[in-house]
């Protein structure tokens, strides 16, 4: 993260002891590639909430999705980079080290995937109601 910060980046991708990707320092980490959508395993990272929710998303509305070992080459020549997380639900990533990612603008997947995760909060089940007082 000091890293990050020091070359005014917002966040920072983290390596497994073998050097894949595992997540950011605050948040899960996919990339989309030739249509499908790929996640690190959750070896060497904590498996997010919102992560599972993008991964059963997938599986609920036929987007491949694949967990596995991926390389930091294979995030940087991906159409899309995208991460997870409770705050900020999904959020592209347009550079990884100053490179951009597809086109350096955000991706239709990303933008697909965040609609389908707005309407978990109609679903029973996903969300909290809040008493009246």
């Amino acid at each position: 993260k000091i890293q990050a910060n020091n070359a005014g980046c917002a966040d920072a991708l983290m390596l497994d002891i073998e050097g894949f990707v595992s997540e950011t320092n605050a948040t899960n980490v996919f990339c989309v590639v030739g249509g499908a959508v790929l996640t690190p395993t959750a070896d060497a990272c904590l498996p997010g909430v919102t992560r599972a929710l993008v991964i059963q998303l997938c599986e609920e509305n036929g987007i491949p999705c694949e967990v596995r070992r991926i390389s930091l080459t294979e995030f940087v020549a991906a159409d899309e980079v995208f991460t997870t997380g409770t705050m900020g639900e999904l959020t592209p990533v347009v550079l990884i080290d100053g490179r951009p990612i597809g086109n350096g603008v955000p991706g239709p997947m990303c933008a697909r995937l965040s609609q389908l995760f707005k309407t978990l909060i109609d679903r029973e089940g996903y969300y909290t109601p809040i008493p009246e007082f």
